[in-house]
């Protein structure tokens, strides 16, 4: 009797110390390194001091590892329940911003003395909705057009209310990454060439629709010097910081065009600009090499993951967080206009913080329940 109470003991000992053994650490090391790069980047452009902006991104850091931790142990069972009432109480947000906040440019709710952006979670929670429902279907029916309708209207409802903010970045990202999970599901090809040629008719009615700012972005992406002091003054601002960075870049906290305040919107969409500035093309395949981890890590999650819920997710997080750096550097090099989309970690929010640390919690969650299952099929 006592040998099988302590059998037991000890196997409960060992599944707890599964749990941390199975953990891929180098998710959390790279997510600590972006992060505190970020945090330097940001004492730098306030010149070396430790003021209320850099304090805020650290507290941020706190709350996003906080998030992902939550998100590397919850039971996909759970999420697979929470999933849908999350997307709703996001959608509800978005509505409420649309029709009491509508005279104004307005993304962010405020909660007492913070404020957040419920856009840039619902990229993340999105994909999880779009895994849930899409794993109660074999991949035979996702095929079918019939079934993929409700993940369609999912997608573009947001869409619509978030253009409407104005937020033409987010609104994109979400709608590339909502695809995208849609693809991941298994819809037959034609489908999603149809899907793509949808998008590039309503192109020019996009277009028609953007705000005289919006416009005017556009015209200068295509001609910058034709407004050099005006809506083309960031684009050349961040060519020249770039440029300027070299090889091994000017040093720390030594950017002419960060620490001068040439460079506007330094502390956010253009953080990255600053990096290249003081650290050079080393510091550029640094922050590479992490994101190009992630993107990778990700999609082998979903090549191998145990469920189908753990497998769409993890391939349509992979395509989220390659947009999220593509974008911001096309955007910053001048490759495509400015569209207001931060690279997380390193840019000054909390939101995009929260929804990068969240999905790679997602990803070694999927990981860590994988390798538990294959050691104990080992083991046994």
């Amino acid at each position: 009797m006592y040998r099988k109470q302590r059998k037991g003991i000890l196997h409960k000992r060992t599944l707890y110390f599964d749990k941390f053994r199975s953990i891929n650490y180098g998710i959390p090391l790279c997510l600590l390194m972006l992060g505190s790069t970020g945090l330097l980047m940001l004492f730098s452009i306030s010149g070396g001091e430790f003021n209320q902006t850099v304090m805020n991104h650290f507290l941020r850091l706190i709350v996003g590892f906080i998030f992902f931790i939550f998100f590397s142990f919850i039971s996909f069972r759970i999420l697979r329940v929470i999933s849908f009432p999350m997307y709703f109480v996001i959608l509800a947000m978005l509505a409420w911003l649309y029709i009491f906040e509508s005279s104004t440019v307005s993304r962010w709710i405020n909660l007492g003395g913070t404020s957040f952006q419920p856009s840039e979670f619902l990229k993340f929670i999105l994909i999880l909705t779009l895994a849930s429902y899409y794993s109660f279907f074999g991949e035979s029916k996702s095929r079918q057009l019939r079934y993929n309708i409700l993940p369609i209207i999912l997608i573009l409802v947001p869409s619509f209310l978030i253009l409407n903010q104005p937020d033409l970045g987010t609104a994109v990202l979400l709608i590339l990454a909502g695809f995208s999970t849609v693809f991941f599901s298994g819809l037959y090809l034609k489908w999603v060439v149809l899907g793509s040629s949808f998008v590039f008719v309503t192109i020019p009615l996009i277009i028609t629709s953007l705000k005289p700012y919006q416009m005017k972005r556009l015209e200068v992406f295509l001609d910058p010097d034709k407004d050099p002091f005006g809506s083309g003054y960031h684009i050349i601002q961040s060519k020249i910081a770039i440029g300027s960075g070299g090889l091994t870049g000017k040093g720390f906290m030594s950017g002419t065009q960060s620490q001068l305040n040439f460079l506007p919107e330094k502390h956010n969409d253009f953080m990255l600009a600053v990096l290249l500035e003081e650290t050079g093309l080393v510091g550029g395949i640094f922050i590479f090499s992490i994101f190009f981890y992630f993107i990778i890590i990700s999609m082998h999650t979903s090549i191998v993951a145990r469920s189908r819920f753990s497998s769409v997710a993890c391939g349509s997080i992979s395509v989220l967080i390659f947009l999220y750096f593509f974008i911001n550097c096309a955007m910053i090099t001048g490759l495509i206009p400015i569209v207001g989309v931060p690279i997380p970690m390193l840019s000054y929010g909390g939101s995009a913080i929260i929804s990068l640390c969240a999905a790679m919690g997602f990803v070694l969650n999927a990981r860590r329940q994988r390798d538990i299952k294959i050691e104990s099929i080992l083991n046994a």
